[in-house]
């Protein structure tokens, strides 16, 4: 029935992560899925879900996804969408790149999330996709990627900040690491597919966890 109904969002969703994420929720049962990408594109089809045009570089763009959404009562957000601009043996700054790679991981995201917030139902739960190259605590930790490693750093401190303010609303917020994964960033050698990142995310949305903490298949991890 319609009041069982759970709506949300996946942005990035027309490939790896996003797309799996997506094909995954519309296969439950009262799941109602709303996914971007920068074309408005998308391959799935489904009853239950449509995809939206969302470039998180462009404020304008946030500002029209919102107003597409009327003002739907969202019960979850998942924060997929990201790039990765520099090569893998790459540690220099490049200034350009750093400044893409925050337009889009940092401000974008942190844009569209805070203009949602409004619209998010009591016990929802926003799930920030970050990455183990965005932890302190990293275990093969080099120089390479700085641009993305700093911008998946910072919105893990997005998620902690945003946890604390949204406790009396009842609000999760958590950070998912979703290991290496076979997409185009990860590459074809990555031992986790994007399916298993998706039923990870799943999990995450049907669990009473607590919020702020930073998530690796199922369990909390050091920051």
């Amino acid at each position: 029935m319609a009041y069982n109904m759970k709506h949300g969002i996946v942005t990035g969703s027309s490939r790896g992560i996003g797309l799996a994420t997506v094909e995954l929720l519309t296969k439950q049962p009262h799941f109602n899925v709303i996914g971007s990408s920068t074309s408005g594109n998308n391959l799935l089809e489904h009853s239950n879900f449509k995809c939206l045009k969302l470039d998180l570089s462009n404020n304008d763009s946030i500002d029209k996804f919102v107003e597409n959404l009327e003002n739907i009562k969202l019960n979850f957000l998942i924060n997929n969408a990201g790039v990765l601009l520099e090569k893998w043996d790459t540690s220099e700054i490049n200034m350009e790149q750093l400044k893409k790679t925050f337009n889009i991981n940092v401000f974008g995201t942190i844009e569209l999330t805070e203009k949602l917030l409004p619209l998010l139902a009591p016990n929802a739960h926003i799930i920030n996709i970050t990455s183990d190259w965005g932890s302190f605590s990293e275990q093969n930790f080099d120089a390479f990627q700085p641009h993305y490693k700093m911008s998946k750093a910072v919105l893990n401190m997005y998620t902690k900040l945003l946890a604390k303010r949204l406790e009396e609303k009842d609000i999760i917020v958590s950070s998912l690491d979703p290991g290496w994964t076979q997409t185009d960033m990860g590459g074809k050698i990555a031992p986790r597919l994007p399916k298993d990142v998706a039923i990870d995310i799943l999990n995450l949305l049907h669990t009473d966890v607590i919020s702020g903490q930073f998530w690796h298949q199922g369990k909390i991890r050091e920051w």
